[in-house]
């Protein structure tokens, strides 16, 4: 039962990170109650520099540990002095642009907001790295409890600092205390004792490295865009871009990150079964569909009343980006398993392909975009890289388990129908929000997702039994989970 195994093991986390993100988007939503556009556009244009910085040097470490039998406090001590050294590089890298970009940008306090952001790195370079004896038994539950007393906490510091100083740098207090308080207490959970060493940094090397090709290609598709539209289209643009982007995107990764995380060692190993490897892409690319679709779909819907009611009439330039990305983020859903698929097989260079593509036609459509047409422009010129990401991401699917691109598109048709009623319950409900004020939007919000919600439901059960109930399918699976959990939860209560 690969699917019971990749997906229970992946909901605590889901959880978690979703709830975490949720936090991340409320937190921003209530600072731009204090901040001007002018104020997210220069923090920015800080944190694009420093994840540039950081794609350029990153090393997935842990994952060459986990694809080891025994775990070797030689290959620990490598991994963490690895990790070190990159934290401090990206630190001295990320301080030493400080003024040009100041310079760039005619605006002196990216000077201060840069160096403060390079704490970031220096802290995540220090983490513990026996944290991976958490994820090699595939116990994700320290994992999600660090992550959310981080967020938890990095919220409330932010938005008391917004609060009381009206002040960018709690932009940076949201994006530098999680990293903090993440290596402190991954030591507390995990503690251990580091020697620096490089001794085995050839190993490790020698499996990160085209990897970290594809995530620097990656990064430079999506992370360049800031740059640009903040260099040709202004810091407000720039502002209202981030925003909307932060908004349409954040939800769904947050959902799809864990259960991609735990796909990729799950296909890794039936990799050498062609049969069952295809049948479980193809049960996991369901469940994703499943899970994400709708929500992307509500986003664009609702982005309008979204933003009256969280942001304010000031914010309403970044209604057209949240809808426009949020389609764009529909579409990504048929094709986000494709990155477990490639690393499960070993086709790196697939990715790496796919990632230069991207950054080729990315880099031109945004700056074309913004020079020409602003803020709207560079969305577009977003939108056209992210289709052409998802068309070879489908491609790449069929070339590496010969799983035809009609099959990936056709196979979870349930979630598509039942997605697309629960859209257009969300579209009626919302043509009723647009005089009320801000207690009937948030009561029409809750009860137009609610009717959505059971809409959705509805209509995949329906088609499911229409269907013949089939076995390999995200509905019998989560059936199967729900009965799970109240059996145990009958045992428990009459053992006791």
């Amino acid at each position: 039962m690969l699917a019971r195994k990749v997906f229970a093991s992946s909901a605590f986390l889901t959880a978690s990170r979703f709830l975490g993100r949720g936090l991340d988007i409320v937190a921003a939503l209530v600072m731009a109650r204090f901040l001007s556009p002018a104020d997210f556009g220069v923090v920015t244009i800080g944190l694009a520099a420093l994840m540039v910085l950081e794609s350029f040097t990153e090393l997935p470490v842990e994952d060459a540990l986990l694809r080891e039998k025994e775990l070797r406090y030689e290959d620990v001590n490598t991994a963490f002095t690895l990790s070190a050294l990159r934290g401090l590089s990206v630190a001295a890298l990320l301080c030493a642009s400080a003024v040009p970009l100041a310079m760039i940008y005619d605006d002196n306090r990216l000077v201060l907001l840069i160096c403060l952001l390079g704490i970031a790195p220096v802290a995540r370079g220090l983490r513990s790295t026996m944290m991976v004896k958490f994820r090699r038994e595939v116990n994700y539950k320290p994992l999600a409890v660090i992550d959310m007393f981080c967020r938890i906490t990095s919220f409330l510091l932010a938005v008391a600092c917004a609060w009381y100083t009206e002040s960018y740098l709690s932009l940076v207090i949201l994006s530098v205390t999680p990293q903090i308080l993440e290596m402190i207490a991954t030591h507390l959970i995990a503690p251990y004792r580091p020697r620096f060493t490089l001794s085995k940094m050839r190993f490790i090397l020698s499996f990160a490295g085209q990897v970290t090709i594809s995530r620097v290609l990656a990064t430079l598709s999506s992370e360049g865009d800031r740059f640009l539209v903040g260099g040709f289209a202004g810091k407000a643009a720039l502002g209202f871009f981030s925003m909307g982007r932060s908004v349409a995107t954040t939800a769904s990764w947050a959902i799809a990150m864990p259960l991609l995380a735990v796909m990729y060692p799950g296909l890794a190993q039936i990799r050498e079964d062609p049969p069952r490897f295809r049948r479980s892409y193809l049960r996991g690319q369901a469940m994703i569909v499943f899970a994400i679709l709708p929500v992307s779909l509500a986003l664009g819907v609702l982005a309008d009343p979204l933003v009256r009611l969280a942001l304010g009439d000031e914010w309403l330039l970044v209604v057209p980006v949240m809808q426009a990305l949020s389609v764009l983020n529909a579409a990504a859903t048929f094709s986000m398993p494709a990155h477990s698929l490639a690393m499960a097989t070993g086709e790196i260079r697939q990715m790496i392909w796919r990632e230069a593509v991207t950054l080729v036609v990315s880099i031109p459509a945004v700056t074309f975009g913004a020079i020409y047409y602003g803020l709207s422009g560079a969305v577009l010129g977003r939108v056209l890289a992210g289709l052409v990401h998802t068309a070879m991401s489908l491609q790449m699917v069929t070339r590496l388990s010969d799983i035809p691109v009609a099959r990936q598109l056709i196979n979870p048709w349930r979630s598509v129908v039942g997605s697309a009623v629960f859209a257009a319950v969300l579209y009626l409900v919302s043509h009723t929000m647009a005089d009320g004020n801000w207690v009937e939007l948030a009561t029409l919000l809750a009860a137009s997702g609610i009717a959505a919600a059971i809409s959705y439901i509805a209509v995949h059960l329906a088609l499911w039994k229409l269907a013949g109930t089939p076995d390999d399918s995200p509905e019998h699976f989560l059936i199967d989970l729900i009965q799970s959990g109240l059996s145990r939860g009958n045992a428990a209560a009459a053992s006791s």
